[in-house]
């Protein structure tokens, strides 16, 4: 929840930012040089900018990087910097680049708010706070600002706090669905019981999809000895989310103290049954983390054992099977994961790549195809079945599906390198080079880009570019051999034996 509000937040920092922050005038005295290179940075900062409010954060720090070269004194490209690490969740530079756009410039709300949202991705709660606080006073009127302050007064337990903040939000914005949350949470916490019913009641009003509510309201009723309510309003959760297993554990009780003693029995034996697979799937987790995968596996097949209906058990195990390249493991476990859940996405997607490991394309592009009639837009499908067709050697039909996936997200790397592999079999070299580009715009440590622009480079007779992409790809990968054959052929002022752009590597092997 809080990674989808804080991009949500961030989306509000970037319009106040878009209509509340402009760079300054043009120094007086300047070379035209220096009114160049501003223009140059200034025009670099509004693309980035653009780029964030189309939700291309990757592009968006490449851009801005860019930008704070031509106006290193100026605020406003750290400031657009610090947002697109925040959108890729890495909050630890997002808050040196918000501290440096506010050491550069006089600080407005956007940027107090944006430091604060960082600050309190990465737990320091009580300088969270603070920022928040400069937020509010510099525009008293913005009802997320005093949301995230109470949000963060609620993590350092300060309730009564919370909920004055939570209040403020709620009368500048009566939709707002998580503030009417959460202070029904704590007015419930505080014995407030017809204030939190009734604020529990507005917020499934306005979100009537939301568990968490009625399991709060549930809990408030039995409080009240309400149980017949209570067990209404917990069968409302289940209803929407039936593997919730905290859900039942709650209804158990409430059943018993209610004198159902057959219903507290059947809740409670659904609570242990997947409570059980919910710590198999955790135990297979952590000895993933640690790198034990064998023990990983066995933990998640024993949560398929629990319960045969376990997606995410069945994602895991094929997705380390096909990690590992272990296709004769990881068929099996896809397949019986989609007779048991055929409209999964996911699984569908990853028996398509595990098609394409297996170098069998039709049948890759008969599962994409599959899972396209279920989600057109689906940009997993699109990039897989462009895949499925380039190893068949239908470039025209690749190229289309690459486009496709392209329109959906342009920031999707693989889709701009395969459609440049493409175009290098149609011997359509001009066009590769710019997917190549863009690879590497994207992702400056996509190794096979770098390798594919040096050998697009070597076709053109552009030595010079073709060192520098070889020298970059073995920067990445030190041993990377065809890059290092690459430099060596050029020292010796050949040619790649057999190797023109046309015959290109399709992975950019060593």
């Amino acid at each position: 929840m809080r990674l989808i509000f804080a991009c949500s937040l961030c989306g509000a920092a970037i319009l106040s930012l878009s209509v509340g922050c402009g760079l300054g005038q043009e120094p007086d005295g300047s070379s035209p040089e220096q009114d160049a290179s501003r223009q140059k940075g200034l025009l670099l900062t509004g693309r980035g900018l653009l780029l964030l409010q189309q939700g291309r954060p990757t592009r968006a720090l490449a851009v801005s990087k860019e930008a704070q070269q031509f106006i290193p004194e100026a605020p406003e490209p750290y400031f657009n910097m610090g947002l697109a690490y925040s959108r890729l969740g890495r909050h630890a530079e997002a808050i040196k680049a918000f501290e440096l756009a506010q050491a550069l410039g006089s600080p407005n709300a956007a940027q107090f708010f944006a430091l604060g949202l960082s600050l309190r991705a990465q737990n320091h709660d009580l300088e969270a706070a603070s920022e928040f606080r400069k937020a509010i006073d510099s525009a008293p009127d913005r009802a997320d600002y005093h949301y995230a302050l109470g949000e963060v007064l609620r993590s350092m337990s300060d309730f009564p706090g919370a909920v004055a903040a939570f209040e403020t939000a709620i009368r500048l914005d009566s939709t707002h669905i998580e503030a009417h949350f959460y202070r029904s949470d704590l007015l419930a916490r505080g014995q407030r019981l017809d204030e939190a019913e009734a604020g529990y009641r507005r917020t499934l009003a306005l979100d009537p999809e939301r568990t968490a509510t009625y399991l709060g309201l549930g809990r408030l009723l039995s409080k009240q000895r309400r149980f017949a309510e209570a067990i209404d309003m917990l069968q409302r959760a289940i209803a929407i989310n039936p593997k919730g297993s905290n859900v039942y554990y709650f209804l158990s009780q409430v059943q018993r103290q209610a004198g159902n003693e057959q219903g507290a029995e059947s809740a409670l034996a659904t609570f242990q049954h997947l409570y059980a697979v919910e710590q198999h799937l955790d135990q297979g987790d952590l000895y993933a983390v640690r790198g034990k995968w064998e023990l990983a596996i066995a933990a998640w097949l024993q949560a398929i054992a629990v319960d045969s209906a376990s997606v995410d058990a069945y994602i895991r195990v094929s997705e380390t099977h096909l990690r590992q390249e272990d296709l004769e493991a990881a068929l099996p476990v896809l397949k019986r994961g989609l007779a048991v859940r055929p409209q999964n996405l996911v699984l569908r997607c990853l028996l398509g790549e595990a098609y394409l490991v297996a170098d069998n394309p039709t049948a890759a592009a008969q599962t994409f195809e599959q899972a396209l009639r279920q989600d057109p837009t689906l940009l997993r499908a699109l990039y897989g079945l462009g895949r499925a067709d380039l190893a068949a050697g239908n470039l025209q039909s690749a190229v289309a599906w690459f486009r496709r996936g392209l329109d959906i997200d342009p920031d999707d790397v693989e889709s701009h390198y395969h459609l440049g592999l493409a175009y290098v079999r149609q011997r359509r070299y001009v066009e590769a080079l710019t997917c190549f580009q863009q690879s590497v715009a994207i992702d400056p440590s996509h190794v096979r880009a770098h390798y594919a622009l040096g050998r697009l480079h070597v076709e053109q007779a552009a030595d010079v570019k073709a060192r520098a992409a070889f020298a970059t790809v073995l920067e990445l990968d030190p041993d990377h051999s065809r890059a290092r054959e690459g430099l060596a052929r050029l020292d010796e002022g050949g040619a790649l034996i057999g190797q023109g752009a046309a015959g290109m590597p399709g992975e950019g092997g060593k």
